[in-house]
């Protein structure tokens, strides 16, 4: 999960007359009962033309597992659910969702199927059943539950959300390609166990290609450790130290490459062993 910068769809809302869109949705919706309102949400889905801004920002990736869509079914998310809200004990949030919120363009999220859509992981031999769907889980101790038509800000998501910096750091990956915690905090950690379960980001399919982004990494981690060891003198390796840098940031910044949060945190690995000391230099860069 990267941080995606979504205040960046406005450009796009204010080109395609947004606000009147909005209004006009909002003012229909208005007297109208749960279900005709659910109804009305799901024959009226114009938030698709919000689909090759959304794509963009992210390179053409899922906003929640950084995975390339390419071939592959990709979907608008409603961060805060549309028709229905549920909490992760089972318990309803909302009977009728965050209906108001339909046609906020800053709730929406890329997402692949995979990750929207409640399934089992058919390459595991588990019936167990994940993905987003209605699931919205909520901190209900520590914070409210908006009132309808309300503003939201009094919640307290569970859910890591990739348009927030912070929460893109509380996630990160292992030589294995598995999503895990990249904090210590009891609290912290729930919130990624439970974006793990709810996005499917423990997908087979999908912790196979992070891995294979995680061997690529390695190898050009010990290539440029090779390349800097043999340096003949100090120029050399100043030289060969700068070359190294750049062809390693490359495969983290350059957005377009899937998967640069595993490489990332590939980095951050072998940055922590014995004669990999320089790349902790580079870390601080990126």
């Amino acid at each position: 999960m990267r941080f995606i910068d979504i205040s960046k769809l406005k450009a796009t809302a204010d080109a395609i007359g947004w606000d009147a869109t909005r209004a006009a949705h909002f003012v229909a919706m208005q007297g109208l009962t749960i279900p005709q309102r659910k109804e009305y949400i799901n024959d009226h889905p114009d938030w698709n033309k919000f689909q090759a801004a959304m794509l963009g920002l992210s390179n053409n990736k899922c906003w929640y597992s950084e995975g390339p869509i390419g071939n592959n079914d990709f979907e608008v998310d409603h961060f805060r659910p549309k028709n229905k809200a549920i909490n992760h004990d089972g318990s309803i949030i909302k009977q009728n969702g965050y209906w108001w919120k339909a046609y906020d363009w800053d709730n929406y999220r890329l997402t692949g199927a995979l990750a929207n859509k409640r399934r089992r992981d058919r390459l595991k031999d588990s019936d167990d059943v994940k993905g987003k769907g209605f699931y919205f889980p909520l901190d209900i101790v520590n914070g409210g539950i908006a009132d309808d038509e309300g503003a939201v800000g009094c919640e307290l998501p569970l859910l890591l959300d990739p348009t927030r910096h912070y929460d893109v750091s509380l996630l990160t990956f292992d030589e294995k390609g598995d999503a895990i915690p990249a904090t210590i905090d009891d609290y912290e950690i729930n919130r990624v166990k439970l974006s793990i379960l709810y996005y499917h980001l423990d997908l087979e399919q999908l912790s196979k290609e992070r891995k294979i982004a995680w061997d690529d990494c390695v190898l050009e981690i010990e290539d440029a450790k090779q390349a800097i060891d043999d340096s003949p003198n100090v120029a050399a390796k100043a030289g060969m130290m700068e070359k190294c840098f750049k062809d390693l940031k490359r495969l983290v910044v350059e957005n377009d490459r899937p998967y640069t949060s595993v490489r990332k945190a590939c980095l951050m690995t072998y940055s922590e062993l014995s004669g990999y000391h320089w790349l902790k230099n580079l870390v601080r860069t990126l």
